[in-house]
């Protein structure tokens, strides 16, 4: 605040200082004797206009740049089946029986700068780690970014020079395809592990079907959405029969996407097609790595920097998880193809429960205080579906001290995708010390936006990531937030079967 001050107080002295010697000057050319109408008018309302205008157009460019980021971050209309699909998350029905459905989270796979790995991603949160300065190729200084390490792009980028010749591939794109091969590859071969019963790589007839969703970087174009999703499926293949794979490419709209695509996945798995249980797989990436991003998010005071601490760190990943049919759900016991149980129910015994989504009514500000409503209502929706209510959720800022005495005590720790933004790791503290007042908020409460930055599209879908990791080692419930985003909020409970 106070440097701040003292930079508006210099540039208005230097205004009138510019305007005062320029007019003196003038008058001293010209021989002219100022009058009292001359002094006011030339040394008093002139600065003071130009300043005043100054102002005026500032606050017009600051309104239009919000409408502009508010309208980017707006979610997919629900036109298509996708859409359709994924808004029925983010505003779920009262008394909706649907809301109890839990699908079996199977496997999870990431690539993020803090590691490849879902407990070192926690250690990193836990250990508050925040990401250096780096040099990037088309900027004249370091940033603070996120970057993960040892990532090779150049034979991808020979690779799709040959695919896609009259494509414009820039090396953001490449690192988000080249983390979203990596993960999809990971859960491929979990997938083969994981598969129903009567899974047989040599009839392919044999083989449930796996159903893929790629989610892709914001503003990609459809001829390279398709070209990825080409290339994704061609890996694929790689480890289940192409006749009984889908894959749907689609780039991101807003921040939270990801956990509306969750959800849809975890409702499609409880509504098997003519009887036969498939298989769902969502991987989400994003790379932010890049000259054009990082001036974009500069021109829009968006880049964190000493004089900008509200802003983001960008940041890159790509994560991924793998769920089933519950067997809870559907009532029968699969039989794999060596007679035995199904390797779903014996190896993973952790469940995901339909993904609650609230929004805000307008873009998270800033500065000043937090708006907590959304946040509090999806928390409330992911604490009762935890307990397998399907009530509707208090409405209000949070949840009353009775409620919180209500709130699960089961639940061990709280992930989220937050980093450094003031107003929405004030929002979360104040929602998670209302709703769960014994869970200490600094080392039950880890932030992965603090080591792994600004990750986009893939952010959202980290903390799923790391909860599977910690409900699995802990045996006990963990939620999964997310505030990244300027207006969706989000929680999903993964819970010991």
């Amino acid at each position: 605040m106070l440097p701040r001050l003292i930079k508006s107080t210099l540039i208005l002295f230097a205004v009138f200082a510019v305007v005062w010697v320029a007019t003196i000057a003038w008058w001293q050319s010209i021989n002219r004797m100022p009058t009292t109408t001359d002094i006011v008018t030339h040394l008093v309302l002139m600065p003071a206009g130009m300043v005043a205008a100054y102002l005026v157009i500032k606050r017009a460019l600051d309104g239009i740049r919000t409408n502009v980021a508010a309208a980017s971050q707006a979610p997919p209309t629900p036109a298509s089946g996708a859409a359709s699909d994924a808004a029925d998350g983010a505003h779920p029905e009262s008394g909706d029986p649907t809301r109890t459905w839990r699908a079996a989270l199977l496997a999870t796979a990431v690539r993020a700068p803090a590691g490849n790995a879902p407990d070192t991603l926690a250690e990193a949160a836990k250990a508050g780690n925040r990401p250096g300065l780096v040099a990037l190729d088309g900027l004249p200084a370091p940033v603070f970014a996120a970057q993960v390490e040892s990532l090779d792009i150049d034979s991808l980028r020979t690779e799709f020079a040959a695919r896609t010749p009259d494509l414009a591939w820039d090396d953001e794109a490449l690192r988000a395809l080249a983390l979203a091969g990596e993960v999809t590859d990971e859960l491929a071969m979990q997938a083969a592990i994981y598969a129903p019963a009567g899974f047989d790589m040599a009839v392919p007839e044999s083989a449930a079907p796996l159903v893929a969703t790629m989610l892709l970087p914001r503003g990609w174009p459809e001829s390279r959405q398709a070209a990825a999703g080409d290339w994704l499926r061609e890996r694929l293949s790689q480890y289940w029969p192409a006749a009984r794979l889908t894959l749907e490419a689609t780039a991101a709209r807003g921040d939270g996407d990801a956990l509306l695509l969750l959800d849809r996945a975890t409702q499609a798995v409880n509504r098997p097609v003519d009887g036969v249980p498939a298989l769902r797989m969502l991987v989400a990436a994003d790379s932010l790595i890049g000259a054009n991003t990082v001036e974009a998010l500069e021109q829009e005071d968006q880049l964190f920097s000493a004089r900008c601490p509200h802003g983001r760190t960008p940041g890159e990943a790509a994560a991924g998880v793998l769920l089933g049919a519950h067997q809870g759900a559907t009532g029968t016991a699969e039989t794999g193809t060596d007679g035995t149980a199904d390797a779903a129910a014996d190896s993973a015994p952790i469940l995901i429960t339909r993904t609650a989504m609230a929004r805000l009514d307008a873009p998270t500000a800033d500065r000043g205080l937090p708006q907590l409503e959304a946040l509090a209502q999806a928390v409330s929706q992911a604490i009762e579906t935890i307990a397998g209510k399907a009530e509707p959720a208090p409405e209000g800022e949070a949840a009353t001290a009775g409620q919180a005495d209500a709130a699960p005590a089961a639940v061990a720790t709280i992930v989220t995708d937050t980093g450094v933004h003031p107003v929405r790791t004030v929002e979360v503290a104040q929602v998670v010390s209302t709703r769960f007042p014994s869970l200490d908020p600094v080392a039950d409460l880890l932030a992965l936006g603090l080591p792994c930055g600004y990750a986009g599209a893939a952010g959202a879908l980290l903390p799923v990531v790391v909860a599977h990791h910690l409900a699995l080692d802990g045996g006990r419930p963990v939620l999964a937030l997310s505030a990244g985003d300027a207006q969706q909020r989000g929680a999903v409970a993964i819970l010991p079967a």
